[in-house]
């Protein structure tokens, strides 16, 4: 009796035995699977490059996310992304409202692989106490693409214009300074550009590749026949383009200028303008010359009827 228990114990031990072994294949099996399938996704996915850049405009601060791709060993921009890209500050972690760091935002990207996010106005405050930032880009789950990321330092730096107007030349002079220990100190041997605004471009007054000197200044004289703005100003620009340290600053300043924007004078009643100026006589001709036209049109149409008109009263008294 005891016997046939022990077999009958050994007989369920390796039923279990073997459904484990079954469920554990199984498992292995769809994680393979799994796998596969995820790596082959991945691989379906085309690679993207990300470029990072900071712009500083009169203390309004931006990122900039360009993302591209390569086509017959040429780079085009990425143009049909679906996922945004997530952008931090320091840490890659959720908002950290007492300093500002982790995530600041989300930007999609444009039919132009590009994608500009306005830093929000209490940026400045929340991180007054820093003085280096580190931006980070992150793209994750699109359908498309591999994900990507990419990642700037930039530390903090200002730029003031100064300009004198008094004399018979007119100059003006930007400083570049740092924030290094304790205070702004001066930049030296950084291209900066000073120019003017215009409407559609800027008009530089310094020489392209012009740097700073030992006090982080650079100096420029304005050219006095440049016509200003029609408010009786003029609008100088100094900026820095692209530093690896500083990103891109530019700051501006409108000055008194005497010098009015021309304007096109009015042509007189001559045959060469348009319709609005011609002349008065040659209006008066040619509005006798239609009126004559049409007055004749009429005339002859007013005879035709009449005609027409006589002829049926002669047919009927001819019938008579």
């Amino acid at each position: 009796m005891k016997n046939h228990l022990s077999i009958q114990r050994l007989k369920v031990l390796r039923s279990y035995w073997a459904v484990i072994t079954l469920l554990i294949s199984v498992f292995v099996l769809i994680g393979n699977n799994t796998i596969g399938q995820d790596k082959q996704d991945n691989s379906a996915k085309i690679p993207v490059s990300m470029k990072l850049s900071y712009k500083a405009s009169d203390g309004v601060k931006r990122l900039k996310v360009m993302l591209t791709r390569k086509e017959n060993k040429m780079k085009v921009p990425v143009e049909n992304a679906k996922s945004p890209v997530a952008l931090y500050l320091n840490d890659v972690k959720v908002a950290d409202p007492a300093n500002g760091t982790g995530l600041i935002g989300k930007v999609n990207i444009n039919e132009d692989g590009e994608g500009v996010f306005d830093i929000p106005g209490n940026f400045n405050s929340l991180t007054s106490k820093l003085h280096e930032f580190k931006f980070i880009a992150k793209m994750e789950s699109d359908p498309l693409y591999e994900d990507a990321s990419d990642d700037i330092t930039i530390s903090d730096a200002k730029i003031s214009i100064d300009y004198s107007g008094k004399d018979s030349i007119k100059s003006a002079t930007a400083t570049l300074t740092a924030w290094k220990d304790s205070a702004y100190v001066p930049v030296p041997d950084v291209e900066m550009k000073l120019s003017i605004k215009r409407a559609f471009s800027s008009f530089p007054f310094t020489d392209d590749g012009s740097a700073t000197d030992k006090d982080g200044k650079i100096s420029g004289n304005l050219p006095l026949s440049i016509p200003g703005n029609s408010d009786r100003t003029i609008t100088i620009v100094a900026s820095v383009t692209d530093n690896d340290s500083y990103g891109a600053i530019e700051t501006t300043k409108n000055v008194a200028w005497n010098i009015l924007p021309k304007t096109n004078e009015e042509f007189g009643r001559t045959l060469w303008s348009n319709q609005k100026n011609a002349p008065i006589l040659l209006i008066i001709i040619s509005c006798s010359i239609i009126g004559a036209i049409w007055g004749t049109l009429i005339y002859l149409v007013f005879k035709l009827f009449k005609i027409k008109k006589i002829g049926t009263q002669q047919g009927k008294v001819s019938e008579t």
